[in-house]
């Protein structure tokens, strides 16, 4: 009895723990919204708002600086963030109100004061980047009109200059369908499009292909390696799984009702937060099995959230109504189990 108890209590640590080691970390200033969080380290967050201003902190959130983004082309609006270290960055970003884009990504090597133009595609782009080191990364481009007059098409293409200049990929593209997930861990990288999870494990060289469910939405595909995989039902409700131990696709229970607006995998543990006002988030550590639900912000739950590429902090953005706010979870002070007891203290455990 004594030993359930004790086990009992460590659980509720950890569980409360989980949830507890949120901390509020940074306000925006009034009206300036989250567009996209980027953390490669620990110690180094970046945020970009809604009008191209940078909060970045290099102390995992001790403190924050504000920069204005300069030389970025009027009327864009951001795609997609990607934090190299402390001074480098890139941003993908599409022309509005032109219904045939271009497309463009910019580089900051000066911690986002100053961005550069390094790559421009026609048409409406959906445009993801991934980096293996400094020097080496993929990135997709995804184009269309809305009036017909640019051909839609995808292409895969990779850099070896850091990302000053980037080259189509015709040999080792895996693909046959657009490409709604890039995410790079390491070595391993994965390309997910509407019917395929393309694997490798080898820096995009060679790969390896899984069907992806029927029905699923992979635009916030995870992965630990080609056996475990979460991604999303088609409507964004429900969490699908493949795991080691199985072939097949499952979903996952838990109390989830509106669309997933954001999903986070590291082992055994997951987490995920819903759009739009709801306060809940949720919480997984049976391998995205079930979820329990959160509450970080009193007024929002959060719209954006991802893991350090190179450590073990979460970050996590709540707009609230008017005003966007980080908080952060330094999850290295999570409880740790200790060794097995040896025989000495099992008998001395024993009631």
């Amino acid at each position: 009895m004594k030993k359930i108890y004790i086990l009992l209590v460590l659980s509720s640590v950890c569980c409360s723990n989980s949830f507890s080691q949120w901390q509020l970390s940074l306000t925006f200033n009034t009206n300036e919204t989250i567009a996209d969080i980027s953390a490669p380290t620990d110690n180094v967050v970046w945020a970009i708002t809604n009008n191209f201003f940078i909060y970045k902190t290099n102390n995992g959130g001790n403190n924050w600086s504000r920069v204005k983004c300069k030389g970025l082309a009027i009327n864009t609006f951001l795609l997609h963030l990607y934090v190299v270290n402390s001074t480098t960055a890139f941003m993908s970003v599409n022309t509005g109100f032109t219904g045939v884009g271009p497309g463009i990504i910019y580089k900051s090597t000066d911690g986002g004061a100053n961005w550069v133009q390094v790559f421009s595609h026609i048409g409406n782009c959906e445009i993801l980047i991934g980096m293996f080191d400094n020097n080496k990364g993929l990135m997709s481009c995804n184009f269309s009109s809305f009036d017909g007059s640019i051909q839609a098409g995808q292409s895969l293409y990779y850099t070896v200059n850091g990302g000053n200049t980037w080259k189509i990929d015709t040999i080792n593209d895996p693909t046959n369908d657009n490409i709604n997930a890039l995410v790079i861990h390491g070595k391993q990288v994965a390309l997910a499009g509407y019917h395929n999870f393309n694997y490798s494990n080898k820096y995009g060289v060679s790969w390896s292909r899984k069907k992806l469910p029927q029905n699923s939405n992979n635009q916030l595909l995870q992965f630990e390696d080609s056996s475990y995989i979460v991604t999303l039902t088609t409507n964004s409700t429900q969490v699908v799984v493949k795991r080691p131990d199985t072939d097949n696709w499952t979903v996952s229970n838990g109390s989830v009702h509106n669309l997933i607006s954001c999903l986070v995998l590291d082992g055994n543990e997951c987490w995920l937060g819903e759009a739009f006002d709801t306060l809940n988030n949720y919480y997984s550590s049976d391998s995205a099995k079930t979820f329990t639900p959160f509450i970080v912000d009193p007024n929002a739950g959060f719209q954006f959230l991802t893991k350090a590429r190179n450590g073990k902090t979460l970050v996590g953005g709540s707009p609230s109504f008017m005003t966007g706010k980080i908080w952060i979870n330094k999850r290295q002070a999570t409880f740790t189990p200790r060794p097995p007891l040896n025989y000495e203290e099992r008998q001395k455990a024993l009631p």
